[in-house]
């Protein structure tokens, strides 16, 4: 895939001449934002690492840094980390089924977890509540997790300052509505949450092709949304269902979702990571209608495409499997998952097929191998402080940038530098 012809023209290399930096001029917003940092601050491109939680070092690679599980490894940790107003730092330890929570964001590479979520203890392995938490988002005084397989969503109100926290409440039926094979009530494979300053709730659903929103927080199961997305009504929830006749069209639009697998909001605006259309849709302002379209598309010079860019003539600073995201209130970072990078927007982008800026895990928009830090397109066997393998998730927090590096079993703390 790497140094195609196809990609060598004027045009194409331009995406690589975008600029190497990130100017930070705020935060906040979408969960996690934690206070304004001094500007300016800025990314560079193919930037390492300054700490690393989850392995003793930068090069290790193995989950639970092959040993037993404890406080120390994760095993798949996936979704956007989020940090608390008190400061306190939550990470989804997926494929241990269980959330490690940090009194503080580590200024250290392996400091231990402060405390477990789901579990008795570091060591037991064994979870009564979550099956693979996913996601994690904390705003209002409040925290929902996303539970893919178990196919639920649960809120902690208030936030666990600990693990002696009273266990959380479910959002989601446990059994769908057999009368009704797109059960407003049922999750299906949720993988993505978000929560707003102002009190809103977003879902997505994935399995059922939809985003779903609460304006206000629910507070237990049976409360329906108030709005849909990626569906004109709550009855229908197949991907890229154009006419809406329970069918799937081969054609994406601006109104339609194919496993969207990332949100984020700010209570003014929302984007969504349209996993399986490659695509982030972004709407300007917050949706108030079902099915409302988006206004801006990334990662497609248009609503009606859905290609990967290595099938086309599209720039290589395109995304292929947008998974988590989040910003700052300005800018915008994603986890492009399969190509092993995450991509930064210097401001929120306003245009379709707004390229990135900045690419971390990859030394340029060209390539795409995991753990390849000679860029030679070839995996090096290690990781390194500024390699990535299939990251899923990203949060700002005042001057830094978490990222969730899900194949290397480790979460990366990027210091954003003083220019």
């Amino acid at each position: 895939m790497m140094d195609h012809p196809r990609y060598k023209t004027a045009w194409q290399f331009a995406a690589l001449t975008l600029g190497a930096t990130l100017t930070l001029t705020a935060c906040g917003g979408g969960g996690g934002g934690g206070d304004t940092p001094p500007t300016p601050m800025a990314l560079e491109t193919f930037q390492r690492a300054d700490v690393v939680i989850g392995q003793p070092d930068f090069i290790g690679t193995e989950a639970n840094q092959n040993g037993s599980i404890g406080a120390n490894g994760f095993d798949k940790p996936t979704g956007n980390p989020t940090v608390s107003a008190e400061g306190q730092l939550f990470i989804s330890d997926t494929w241990n089924s269980r959330i490690l929570g940090y009194d503080a964001v580590p200024d250290m590479n392996n400091l231990p977890a402060d405390f477990v979520l789901g579990q008795g203890d570091f060591t037991s392995g064994q979870s009564d509540l979550f099956t693979r938490p996913r996601d994690i988002a904390i705003a209002a005084s409040k925290m929902a997790v996303a539970d893919y397989n178990s196919n639920d969503v649960f809120l902690y109100d208030p936030i666990p300052m600990d693990g002696t926290t009273i266990p959380p409440v479910s959002l989601s039926k446990v059994f769908p509505d057999s009368d009704s094979p797109c059960d407003v009530n049922y999750r299906d494979f949720p993988t993505s949450v978000a929560l707003s300053d102002d009190g809103k709730l977003v879902i997505a659903d994935s399995g059922q092709h939809r985003v779903l929103i609460w304006n206000t927080v629910p507070t237990g199961r049976n409360q329906a949304p108030d709005l849909i997305l990626g569906q004109s009504d709550f009855n229908h929830c197949t991907e890229n269902d154009t006419d809406q006749d329970g069918e799937e069209n081969d054609t994406p639009s601006a109104s339609t979702l194919n496993y969207p697998a990332g949100v984020w909001t700010d209570g003014e605006r929302l984007a969504v990571a349209d996993r399986h259309n490659y695509r982030v849709l972004i709407w300007n302002t917050f949706p108030t209608e079902n099915g409302q379209p988006a206004d801006v598309v990334l990662g497609q010079p248009g609503f009606n495409t859905n290609t990967r860019f290595y099938e086309s003539s599209m720039p290589p600073a395109s995304v292929f499997w947008p998974d988590g995201l989040d910003s700052n209130g300005t800018q915008l970072a994603l986890a492009d998952g399969e190509n092993n990078r995450v991509l930064v927007w210097n401001t929120f982008p306003t245009e379709n097929g707004q390229l990135a800026d900045v690419v971390l895990g990859q030394s340029d928009f060209l390539h795409n191998q995991s753990n390849d830090d000679d860029q030679d397109s070839s995996d090096d066997g290690s990781a390194t402080a500024r390699t990535l393998d299939d990251p899923t998730g990203v949060r700002f927090h005042d001057d830094k940038l978490l990222i969730s590096d899900t194949g290397n079993n480790r979460v990366l703390i990027l210091q954003l530098r003083t220019e």
